[in-house]
């Protein structure tokens, strides 16, 4: 008898000891899942990654009503495997009016060629026609639970690649395209 409560305590433990990690794990993947960011949230959503966001010199700029406020990806998502990338947040009267994720690309577009945005994009969203080829240029728009996906590269100044995701919804989407 007192082996078999041995026997019940440990699977007890282990048990209770794989709960605690696999809760552990979930709010780590939630942190990475965009698509739970609430669009059209007030802004103390995702302030407890960003800071308080307030338009200020440092880490934001107002322009047309936007705050855009960044981060590296890592800070926001950690172990995302994103590469050298970075997150915008954009607020519009207090409100999450979308994210954006930008690569940082070198004069080599090294950062683009390891295609890691481009592997999240498809495992998350859905598959892009004919663009598995590191060069490939275009875009591609889901419509999933209420929001917009905008994934998208293409050439600036024909050398330079640029490569973004972009997530918000009909009501904010156009608070993301300020120059």
């Amino acid at each position: 008898m007192n082996k078999i409560l041995k026997k019940i305590m440990q699977i007890l433990k282990i048990a209770t000891f794989s709960l605690v990690f696999l809760l552990g794990l979930n709010k780590i993947s939630f942190a990475c899942d965009f698509l739970s960011i609430n669009i059209g949230g007030h802004k103390s959503e995702i302030e407890q990654y960003f800071g308080t966001i307030e338009p200020n010199e440092e880490n934001a700029e107002e322009l047309n009503d936007v705050i855009t406020v960044s981060m590296e990806i890592d800070s926001f998502c950690p172990n995302s495997n994103l590469g050298d990338s970075f997150i915008h947040a954009f607020i519009v009267n207090d409100k999450i009016a979308g994210i954006l994720i930008e690569v940082l690309n070198g004069t080599n577009n090294e950062e683009s060629k390891k295609q890691l945005l481009y592997n999240y994009v498809i495992s998350n969203y859905g598959k892009i026609e004919n663009s598995s080829r590191p060069d490939w240029t275009g875009y591609k728009v889901w419509n999933i639970g209420g929001k917009e996906i905008i994934y998208g590269k293409w050439y600036d100044r024909e050398k330079f690649l640029i490569e973004e995701l972009q997530i918000s919804n009909a009501e904010y989407n156009s608070y993301l395209f300020v120059e």
